[in-house]
């Protein structure tokens, strides 16, 4: 089947769904997200295609960082009810991954007008992180690389790089060594350090 679908990479449509491995959400899933994408016009203006459950605003603010995209163009695609508001920018480093119902949100109402937006600096994650599911990405947040965010987190914070969040608000419960690769306690410090 995918030499049929190679031969036609000359397509766009199709050259789309090689490069950005679009066919592993499985030929149902993938041609719902385009129908709904396509004929219904719902986050239309997306260069990239969403799973048919979630919403983005601003998706121009949206920016994929990194040479292998084809995990996170996968978890936009496969990860349903994940609402991105990208008034203030979010940013995903390659290799990273989300499961269902994530949100991401750059931008808080103004205390001086409801109706109106803060500005703030962008959300930033990281390369090859791990957002479980119905977690909360709040303004100004950078996650490091390597990290892994519980399911259910409500990041408010900065997480350094190689570390495990859980929690409301997520706090820091271990390490990952780069050295060893094992989990350590956050207060606890890895035997292979030096």
């Amino acid at each position: 089947m995918m030499k049929i679908v190679k031969f036609f990479a000359f397509i766009p449509f199709v050259n789309r769904l090689i490069e950005r491995k679009y066919y592993a959400t499985g030929i149902g899933t993938y041609l719902l997200n385009s129908f709904v994408k396509v004929i219904l016009r719902i986050n239309a203006p997306s260069p990239f295609l969403l799973h048919y459950t979630s919403r983005v605003n601003n998706p121009s603010n949206v920016k994929l960082t990194g040479n292998n995209l084809k995990s996170v163009y996968l978890s936009l695609a496969t990860s349903g009810g994940c609402y991105y508001q990208a008034i203030n920018g979010i940013e995903f480093g390659e290799g990273t991954i989300w499961a269902y119902n994530c949100s991401f949100i750059s931008a808080n109402h103004s205390s001086d007008d409801l109706t109106k937006h803060s500005l703030s600096e962008p959300i930033i994650i990281g390369k090859n992180v791990w957002l479980g599911s119905n977690c909360v990405v709040l303004p100004e947040v950078n996650i490091g690389d390597n990290s892994i965010i519980g399911a259910g987190a409500i990041v408010t914070k900065n997480i350094p790089s190689n570390s495990i969040a859980v929690g409301n608000p997520a706090k820091v419960i271990a390490y990952i060594c780069t050295k060893c690769e094992k989990k350590h306690k956050a207060n606890s410090n890895c035997s292979c350090s030096s």
